[in-house]
């Protein structure tokens, strides 16, 4: 590359410029799988928000692989991702396999490091930077969970305690009018005391499944997600799990801003499904009431 400098001040801005690529002590790569059912164009701006947030990185080598969990074949949209983001790669499983096999058909053991995503994630800046720092200062982290937010700037909370069946079902069906008078049992679950400090939490019972960046190795020996969870409860399986073998962080200095939605407003078909993996989960990990 050549710079045409005319004034100490461009010179300057260029030096600033290149002070802000980092670098790691290594080549580092990733591997980022996200699992659609019948993906749409709301994943160009998550897209957008990685690329930026990768630009600052020097000698890092990534990829995505999206899995398509809806369409049987490739449509326009996909062509379209493909040819704007090369580094994608888009798979038709043919099926609606679920969440957890869908994102086991991406793993690979030729990366450092593999990040489990769901669609309505943004990244913010500095984001990917502050978790590939973090996991390469931390050799004993293999599961990293990010802070994270609503578009509106409100937090969300995304590490949990071993769940219980009545704050399952008030954080799942109960009118947010009435949260107050649970606000105590919500919070606690939560583990908003835990977490309101800009400082790293350690070894959370549960992460959000909407951002899991796993050392891969780690995720290699977990063998992934449980595939008999089609939907819900299968990160809750995978923290637990993960907790066993690795330490888990909750890291501040991680921020991204996550839109997902609830499980009562989406309709019958997700409330049966949430019943029936949270009585998977619970028959096989040990069932508590309150």
């Amino acid at each position: 590359m050549v710079y045409v400098v005319s004034t100490e001040d461009s010179l300057n801005n260029i030096r600033e410029n290149k002070k802000r690529l980092i670098d790691f002590e290594r080549k580092v790569s990733l591997r980022v799988s996200i699992v659609c059912y019948f993906i749409d164009n709301d994943i160009i701006e998550l897209l957008e928000s990685f690329k930026k947030a990768a630009s600052d990185i020097s000698d890092l080598r990534y990829d995505f692989v999206i899995v398509e969990n809806g369409f049987k074949e490739i449509n326009p949209l996909h062509d379209t991702l493909v040819k704007q983001f090369p580094f994608c790669k888009v798979v038709i499983s043919g099926e609606n396999l679920g969440y957890g096999r869908g994102h086991n058909l991406t793993f690979s053991a030729d990366y450092d490091y593999h990040l489990v995503l769901n669609p309505d994630v943004i990244f913010t800046e500095k984001s990917l930077s502050n978790a590939l720092m973090f996991m390469e200062k931390n050799k004993e982290c293999g599961l990293l969970s990010p802070q994270a937010f609503w578009r509106n700037g409100d937090r969300q909370y995304l590490c949990k305690r071993y769940p219980n069946v009545f704050t399952l079902f008030l954080r799942a069906f109960l009118p947010k009018s009435f949260h107050h008078v649970f606000r105590n049992k919500l919070e606690t679950y939560c583990m908003m005391k835990e977490t309101q400090s800009e400082t790293v939490l350690w070894q959370p019972d549960s992460v959000s499944g909407c951002f899991m960046f796993f050392r891969n190795n780690v995720l290699l020996q977990l063998n992934g997600f449980d595939k008999d969870f089609f939907l819900y409860f299968e990160d809750t399986d995978l923290s637990l799990r993960a907790r066993q073998l690795t330490k888990v962080a909750y890291v501040p200095d991680v921020k991204i801003i996550h839109h997902g939605g609830n499980v009562s407003r989406k309709g019958l078909k997700h409330i049966i499904l949430f019943s029936h993996s949270m009585f998977k989960f619970f028959n096989k990990h040990g069932w508590k009431f309150f």
